[in-house]
Formats: C-alpha cells, sequence, structure tokens
C-alpha cells in the first residue's frame, strides 16, 4: 500500500476516488503553530474515504512506561539517580524494583500516551 503525506493546509495530491481505484493512503498532517498543541492527532484517510484519526505516541512517556505482561503500566521509582551516599542498603535496593501505576484515570491517560 502506498501512502501520500500532505499538510492540512495544501490540497491532497490525489482524490478520495482515486486514493479508493489505487488503494493508497492520503494522509494529513497538521500544521505545527505556536499556538498549537504538541499532542495533535494526525488524520488519515482511509481507502473508504472516511477520515481517521490517529494519536501520536508522546516519546517521554513511552521511555518511562512499559505495559508488563498482565496489561499493568510499569514505571521506575523516583530517588535513585543522585544524593545516595546516605540512604541506606535496604532503601537503595527498594529503589531498584519497578512499581505499578495505581490510579484508574493516570493509568488510563498514561496509556493514551504510549499508545498501548
Amino acid at each position: 500500500m502506498l501512502r501520500f503525506w500532505t499538510r492540512s493546509t495544501t490540497p491532497a495530491l490525489w482524490s478520495a476516488a482515486a486514493a479508493r481505484h489505487w488503494n493508497i493512503n492520503i494522509i494529513m498532517t497538521p500544521f505545527f503553530s505556536s499556538s498549537h498543541n504538541n499532542n495533535m492527532a494526525l488524520t488519515s484517510m482511509t481507502t473508504r474515504g472516511m477520515a481517521k484519526s490517529i494519536l501520536k505516541t508522546n516519546k517521554s512517556a513511552a521511555k518511562r512506561f512499559r505495559v508488563r505482561g498482565n496489561g499493568q503500566i510499569a514505571r521506575s521509582k523516583s530517588g535513585r539517580s543522585h544524593n545516595t551516599g546516605y540512604k541506606s542498603p535496604k532503601r537503595k535496593s527498594g529503589l531498584r524494583n519497578s512499581t505499578t501505576i495505581k490510579g484508574k484515570g493516570i493509568e488510563k491517560r498514561m496509556r493514551q500516551m504510549i499508545g498501548a
């Protein structure tokens, strides 16, 4: 399948009828300015001609969180990057382990951000 990337402010290279005929996705990328939000969804034309929104992955969240095998979202604990000289070994060993996100609302937002 072929894809053509265009800006939403310019007309598409292919019409919806031509896209359906050639089985081409026309993906419209939004024009970003200072007033726009960086978490904007991309809009793509499917082969049927209907618009579909694609959420962008938040890369900073994707580097910090991951989905475990049981479906829970894992995160690392804070407090281990510096100033560990006065912390006890027991306390530092507890900071090595990862933990899960507890709140359901926060977990839902994290899933949207990391695209899980």
